[in-house]
Formats: structure tokens, C-alpha cells, sequence
């Protein structure tokens, strides 16, 4: 009985919080990503060649490119380890081998020490960036509203808000920071609290995002730009006013057909005074019954399968105009199932976000 119940005890450790998706992840989409990222700096120096190559060179070539991401002291010891388990190993001197994987396990400990810490980091900043995120979307009783959200990395630089003003308008805001990573997470929280804050202040989409461009030369760092799309909405009416973001599409139940709403503007951030403002255009809708608002990131219509093929903004618009009678919970589903059998274990370069908006 005793042994069973350490058998297991050893199995719930390593198998408690591993899912079928998460090994497939880990085997089929982030080994080929992280054999790039140790390939980078190799990439960097020319040594790579190109071509067919057999088993060998390509070992040599991943352990050369481990290699050089490690300290330089880290690399001696590591090479010095190698080097004295081999020894060890020729010549049967199993002490010295026992020896050797032992200060090997000491060199790994050591630097997942320096992952972790780094990992706890970025949990912090996922778990701010999350809280930020609205857990649920807005009560309408015009509009059935579902949403999604998801970063390409641990944390990213998509935004996405439901901003209420009063008990028959609040505000959409969506928008995609330039950049990836912690940098670009970090000022879509700024952008994202300023965006409220001038929410509060100013009552039109396209002066919203005129003080936010102003505020961003005067309180943000100089070079950020990002892209957005903000939206009023009353009852059934919309105000969307787009600052280079991906244009809204509107499927229009009673024509039958999906357009783009492609009026100007620029990314926030690229200009400051009158070219900016000039260039920003707000467009109304009154959206019929069956109607469908569908906002989304470059993430979604850029996703890439394993032949380097995008999704494409037509494949978007075929799935809208061929399940427009479903529920606006139902289409996410959708798409969600449609993007991930496109991309497959292929590396997914950037954010996802998306709202859809079906008129009752």
C-alpha cells in the first residue's frame, strides 16, 4: 500500500497540472520557436548556412547557439562539465561521471533561477494587464456584445474597454500598441487609463481621441504609436472614429453583404496638431435589427499557417456572412475555432483581439 500511494504521490506531481494542450503546445508550436530564439544571434553573425545539412551539423550548430547565450563564466563551466562527463565516460571512471552530472544539475538550477525570477516578473505584469481587461461585456439591450482577448507572448500590447457614460451610452475602445512584450504591456496600461480619464471629460469619439493623442506627445514617451478605434454607442445608434486601426466591418443584414468602414485617420502618436487632427473622420450607423459590428486587431487577419499563408480579411467576412443568423457568443466561437484550425502548431506572431457587436 505504502508503495502505491508514493507512485502516487510521484505521478500527481508531474502530471497535476499537465493537459493534452499543453504538451501539444509545448512539443509541435514552442520547440520550433525556441529553437529560433537560440538561433538568432548565430543568424546575427552569418554563421548559419543555408541549405540541406546533415544531423550533425545541426547539432553542432544548436549547441553553438545554446552556447553563446549563456554568461561567459556559466559556458566554461558548462563546457568544462561536458568535456569531464565525456572523459568519464570513456574511460568508466563513473565517480568522475557522477561528479559531472551533478555539477551539470547545479549549472541548470542556477540559471532556471535567473527564468524564474524573470517569469514571476512577467506574471506580475499579466496579472495587472489582465485585471484591466473587462470580465464581462456591457449590459445593451440593442446590442448582444461578446469579445475576445489573447497575447502572442506572456504579456502584450492589444487594448480593449467598455467605458460607461450613463445608463444609455458607454464607449468601445480597442487598439494595438507598437512593439511586443513587457515595454508595449506596460504603455497599454497608461494608454488604456488615459483613454477613461478623457472619457470622463469629453463627450465625442473624435475629440477623445484628439486630447489622447495630445496627451500622449505631452505625458508618454516620444515615439510610441499606436492604432485604435473608438466607439459610441446609443441604443442602436453608433459613432466610431478610427485612428489607423484595422477598419470596423459592417455585415448588413438587409443588403446581404460585409463592407469595410475605411474612413481616415492615423495611428495615435505619429503627429501632433492640426495633421492629426485633420486627418481623423467619425462616421454614424444606426444598425438594423441582425445587424453585425465586427471590431478586431491585425493579429486576427494576419495569423500565419505553417505555409507562411495569412487568414486574410476575406476569409473574415466569409464567416460573417455565412453564420450572420447565429448569436454574437456563438460567431466568437466561430472564429476562435476557424483561426486556431488555420494556424495549427504554427507560431503565433501577434495579439488577438476581437468584438462583436449583433443588433437585437
Amino acid at each position: 500500500m505504502k508503495k502505491k500511494r508514493l507512485i502516487k504521490k510521484i505521478y500527481d506531481f508531474y502530471s497535476d497540472d499537465l493537459t493534452s494542450k499543453e504538451l501539444e503546445n509545448t512539443l509541435f508550436r514552442e520547440t520550433p520557436v525556441r529553437y529560433k530564439y537560440y538561433l538568432k544571434e548565430l543568424e546575427k553573425s552569418g554563421d548559419i548556412h543555408t541549405g540541406k545539412s546533415g544531423i550533425l551539423s545541426k547539432v553542432k550548430t544548436f549547441t553553438k547557439a545554446f552556447l553563446v547565450k549563456l554568461s561567459p563564466v556559466i559556458r566554461i563551466f558548462y563546457s568544462a562539465a561536458i568535456a569531464a562527463f565525456l572523459f568519464a565516460w570513456l574511460s568508466e571512471n563513473w565517480n568522475l561521471a557522477v561528479l559531472t552530472f551533478i555539477v551539470l544539475n547545479f549549472i541548470l538550477i542556477y540559471e532556471i533561477a535567473e527564468k524564474l525570477t524573470s517569469r514571476d516578473e512577467l506574471k506580475v505584469a499579466r496579472d495587472l494587464q489582465i485585471s484591466l481587461i473587462p470580465k464581462e461585456p456591457p449590459v445593451d439591450d440593442f446590442f448582444e456584445v461578446s469579445y475576445y482577448y489573447e497575447t502572442a507572448k506572456v504579456v502584450g500590447g492589444d487594448f480593449i474597454d467598455f467605458i460607461k457614460k450613463n445608463d444609455s451610452v458607454y464607449y468601445i475602445s480597442t487598439g494595438d500598441i507598437s512593439g511586443k512584450g513587457m515595454s508595449a504591456a506596460l504603455y497599454m496600461i497608461q494608454v488604456r487609463l488615459l483613454m477613461r480619464q478623457l472619457s470622463d471629460q469629453i463627450e465625442n469619439p473624435k475629440l477623445i481621441l484628439r486630447a489622447l493623442n495630445e496627451n500622449v506627445f505631452r505625458h508618454i514617451k516620444k515615439g510610441l504609436y499606436f492604432s485604435a478605434v473608438l466607439t459610441e454607442v446609443n441604443r442602436n445608434k453608433l459613432k466610431i472614429c478610427r485612428a489607423g486601426h484595422s477598419p470596423v466591418i459592417y455585415f448588413d443584414k438587409s443588403a446581404g453583404i460585409c463592407r469595410e468602414i475605411r474612413q481616415n485617420g492615423m495611428a495615435v502618436g505619429l503627429c501632433e496638431g492640426e495633421l492629426f487632427d485633420n486627418a481623423l473622420e467619425e462616421i454614424e450607423i444606426e444598425a438594423g435589427s441582425g445587424d453585425i459590428i465586427f471590431y478586431y486587431s491585425d493579429g486576427l487577419t494576419e495569423s500565419m499557417n505553417s505555409l507562411k499563408e495569412e487568414f486574410g480579411l476575406e476569409k473574415v467576412k466569409e464567416i460573417l456572412c455565412g453564420n450572420y443568423f447565429r448569436t454574437a457568443e456563438d460567431l466568437k466561437s466561430i472564429f476562435l475555432s476557424e483561426i486556431n484550425k488555420f494556424i495549427g502548431y504554427s507560431e503565433v506572431h501577434d495579439d488577438i483581439t476581437l468584438i462583436i457587436l449583433k443588433a437585437k
